[in-house]
C-alpha cells in the first residue's frame, strides 16, 4: 500500500497523570482511551499509541512489595512497571476485539538509519495487519521522555497527526500556575521560540515531561510536517476531537519538511530546550544556508553555561535563526581572534535552521 492511499497515521502520546491513579493503570481512563481507538479506527485512521506510566507504575509495585533497589531506582520501577501497564492496556483492547502489541523504543531505534529502517518495518507490519501498538520509552536502558519518542515516530511512519495529551488544556500565552490570566492559544501557524518563554516544567504529578518537553515534540514533529495538537487529556472525547481538530488543545500546523531533516538531525537539534545561546555575526546565515560547519569564528558572544552536548540557539540581530548541538562546553566556543583554525562548535547534522522557508 503506497503512501498516498493508505489510512492516515495518528500518533497518540498520554502522559503518566493521564494514565496512572494511585500507582495502578486507571481502569476508567484506559476505558475511554480504548474507545476512542475503537472510533478512531472506524473512521479508517490507524492509531499509534505511545504511553507514559511504567515508571510510576512499576515503583508503587516495588514499595508495595518494600522492596527499592539500590542501583538504577527508576530503570528498575520501569522494568517492573512495562509489564504492568501492557497487560492493562492488552486487557481493555482485548475486550473490543483488539489485539496491542507492545513496542518498546529509544531515540537510537528512530534516528540510526539501520535501526530506524526495522522500526518502521515492525510499526507499519503491524498497522496493516490491524494491531494497535503500545510504544513506550525504554526506560529499563535509560530514562527520557515519550513526547520526543512520540514525535520521531510521527516523522518515522509519516504520520497525519501528532496528538500530545497532558494534564492542561493546551499551550498558553503565559505560565497558567504562575499568571491566571493566561489564556490558551487555539492555532499556532507556525512554531517560533517566543512560544517557550512562558513554558513551565513537569507539573506536581508523577511523570518527567511538563510543557517544554511537549514543545520539544512540536518542533520535531512539525519540522517533520506532521500537525501537531497539544491538549488536555481530561477533556470529554479528547483523543477523538484532537485527531479532528475539533476545538481542543492547541494545533500546531506544520512546515513543509525538508528532505535534509531526517529524524537523527531533528533529534539532535530539537530534543531538549536549549541550555544557552551563541551570538553570531551575519555570516553565519550564510553558513547555514549553504549547510556549513558552524566555528568558533561565527561567534561573538557565548551566554551559557552549558556542556559539550547541550542544545543551544543560534542567534544573530536578535533573532534566533538555528537550533544545534554544541561539541564543546561554553568556555570553549569562541575562537577570540577570528582565525580559520577556530574550532568547529556544531557540526551541519547537528542543527537545524529555525528560520521559515
Amino acid at each position: 500500500m503506497s503512501p498516498d492511499t493508505r489510512p492516515e497515521r495518528v500518533v497518540i502520546k498520554i502522559g503518566t497523570s493521564s494514565l496512572i491513579s494511585a500507582g495502578l493503570p486507571d481502569p476508567v481512563k484506559l476505558t475511554a482511551l480504548a474507545d476512542a481507538v475503537v472510533r478512531l479506527r472506524a473512521e479508517g485512521r490507524q492509531p499509534v499509541l505511545v504511553a507514559s506510566g511504567a515508571i510510576a507504575a512499576g515503583e508503587a509495585r516495588l514499595a508495595r512489595a518494600g522492596r527499592r533497589p539500590a542501583k538504577a531506582v527508576r530503570q528498575a520501577a520501569a522494568a517492573v512497571g512495562q509489564g504492568l501497564l501492557f497487560d492493562a492496556f492488552r486487557r481493555a483492547f482485548d475486550e473490543r476485539g483488539l489485539i496491542a502489541a507492545q513496542v518498546l523504543l529509544t531515540p537510537p531505534d528512530l534516528t540510526g538509519a539501520t535501526h530506524r529502517e526495522s522500526t518502521y518495518t515492525v510499526l507499519d507490519g503491524a498497522l496493516d495487519a490491524g494491531l494497535v501498538p503500545l510504544v513506550n520509552e525504554n526506560d529499563t536502558v535509560m530514562v527520557r521522555n515519550n513526547d520526543v519518542l512520540a514525535a520521531l515516530v510521527a516523522a518515522v511512519l509519516r504520520a497525519g497527526r501528532l496528538v500530545l495529551l497532558t494534564d492542561v488544556p493546551g499551550v498558553y500565552d503565559g505560565d497558567p500556575r504562575v499568571h491566571p490570566a493566561a489564556r490558551l492559544i487555539p492555532e499556532i501557524k507556525v512554531m517560533t521560540t517566543d512560544l517557550e518563554r512562558p513554558a513551565g516544567g513537569s507539573g506536581d504529578g508523577p511523570g518527567t515531561g511538563g510543557m517544554a518537553a511537549k514543545l520539544c515534540a512540536a518542533w520535531i514533529g512539525t519540522m517533520a510536517g506532521v500537525t501537531t495538537v497539544i491538549a488536555g487529556a481530561d477533556t470529554p472525547d479528547a483523543v477523538v476531537r484532537a485527531v479532528a481538530e475539533d476545538g481542543i488543545g492547541t494545533v500546531i500546523h506544520p512546515r513543509v519538511p525538508s528532505p535534509a531533516l531526517d529524524p537523527a538531525r531533528l533529534w539532535a537539534a530539537l530534543s531538549e530546550p536549549p541550555a544557552g545561546r551563541l551570538v553570531c555575526g551575519p555570516g553565519v546565515l550564510r553558513a547555514l544556508d549553504e549547510a556549513r560547519p558552524l566555528t568558533g569564528r561565527h561567534v561573538r558572544s557565548v551566554s551559557g553555561p552549558f556542556a559539550a552536548g547541550s542544545v543551544v540557539d543560534i542567534v544573530t540581530e536578535d533573532r534566533v535563526v538555528a537550533r544545534g548541538r554544541v561539541l564543546v562546553g561554553h568556555d570553549l566556543c569562541t575562537s577570540g581572534d577570528g582565525s580559520k583554525d577556530a574550532p568547529l562548535l556544531i557540526h551541519p547534522t547537528r542543527y537545524v535552521s529555525l528560520l521559515e522557508a
